[in-house]
């Protein structure tokens, strides 16, 4: 059995920012404007030259709201192109008195 994901506790950052990057906008009853826009590049089904950026920049505007409501002092998105169709990255997301949590990933457009 799976346990829920409070908020509050800091122990579940890893599963917030996957949840808020993997699922796509605009579907979450909640709050249409949860989650990212991953599903747009994902849409084309290859990489370009600007495909790691937008990336880094869709997965920061998915984790914005970690900052805002005070889960976060800061989130940082690093993207590389990793093969021919698939982007490696890492999130590091810092708390608000200092420690910080890395997630590691890779994004595949196919």
């Amino acid at each position: 059995m799976a346990s829920a994901v409070r908020i509050e506790n800091w122990a579940d950052i890893r599963e917030l920012v996957l949840m808020s990057i993997g699922t796509d906008k605009g579907r979450w009853f909640a709050d249409p404007e949860f989650g990212s826009e991953l599903w747009l590049l994902k849409k084309s089904g290859k990489t370009d030259g600007q495909s790691a950026d937008t990336l880094k920049r869709m997965v920061l505007e998915s984790l914005q709201w970690l900052v805002a409501d005070g889960l976060a002092q800061s989130v940082h998105c690093d993207a590389t192109p990793s093969g021919k169709n698939k982007i490696e990255y890492t999130v590091t997301v810092t708390r608000p008195d200092g420690p910080t949590v890395i997630i590691k990933e890779v994004w595949d457009a196919i």
